[in-house]
Order: C-alpha cells, then structure tokens, then sequence
C-alpha cells in the first residue's frame, strides 16, 4: 500500500472534506407528526373516512320508528341468524386466518351487512323466514336499498 491510500483511510460517519456530497446519520422525520398541517388533515380524512365506512347497529327506537313493527321485528331476526352464521363459518377455519380465509370466500362481513338482505341470505345460504318479502329490500341495518337511479344523459336505455 502506498502513503497517500493508508493516510485517507476514514473512519465510517466521517465525512471529508474532499467528498461534497451529505449523509444523514439519523433517520428521524424532519417535521414532527404534531407539528405537521397537510399529516393532521390527511389523519382527519381517513378518520372520517373510517367513520362513514362502518355503519354501527342502531338502536330499536330510532331505526323502527320508520318501519312497520312487524317488519322491525323480521329485521332483528335476521340479524341474529347473519351474526350467528357470520360466527359459525368463521369458527371453522384455523384462528390466524380466519377473517382473510372467510373474506376469500363469502366477501369481509362489512360488505355483506351493505348489500340487501335477500343477496346477504343467498350468499350465506340461510333459510329466509315467512314474510321474508316485508325486508328482502333492506340492508342489514334496516335502510332501504332500493333508490332510484340517476339516469346518464349519454347512456342510451
């Protein structure tokens, strides 16, 4: 080895004078997450988001205001039989993978509380009640489904 290679031998984290580029020996984030504007409004979004998404079971008074208290009571029903048959398909698979193997094959139970309770008891192969006809339309938290679609101008029905 020559004088000149033995003499610039640096030691790691060092830099030299001859090099002009920059390291950075820490990996922390430049600006703090509280400190942060365009972080808090994205983190508010996403809650928000987050909240619209999950729609929680509503209470008898509120939602059977609106329905026919016969038809309240077929919507409770069916409830309880979703939930239990939701339980029963999930118990068997292995506990890790439960959620994502149940996912796989009858849709995440979020989305199946979204569509209609006819499409909810096909899809989960439930035996429908009598009078199944009063909340077929309904969703699982008792909203009715049939809307009435905007029509697109450019479309030709």
């Amino acid at each position: 080895m020559s004088k000149q290679t033995v003499n610039n031998q640096q030691k790691p984290g060092i830099i030299s004078p001859e090099k002009k580029g920059m390291t950075i020996s820490e990996s922390s984030l430049l600006v703090p997450l509280t400190k942060s504007k365009k972080l808090a409004t994205i983190r508010k979004q996403s809650q928000a988001l987050q909240t619209i998404v999950k729609n929680p079971v509503q209470n008898d008074e509120i939602r059977f205001s609106a329905l026919h208290k016969e038809a309240g009571e077929l919507l409770t029903e069916a409830q309880e039989q979703i939930n239990t048959k939701i339980n029963q398909l999930m118990a068997l698979y292995p506990p890790g993978k439960k959620n994502k193997m149940f996912a796989l094959k009858y849709g995440a139970p979020e989305s199946i509380k979204q569509m209609t309770m006819k499409a909810i008891f096909t899809r989960l192969n439930i035996v429908k009640p009598k009078k199944f006809a009063l909340i077929e339309s309904l969703d699982y938290f008792g909203n009715d489904t049939t809307q009435i679609e905007i029509s697109n101008p450019d479309r030709n029905v």
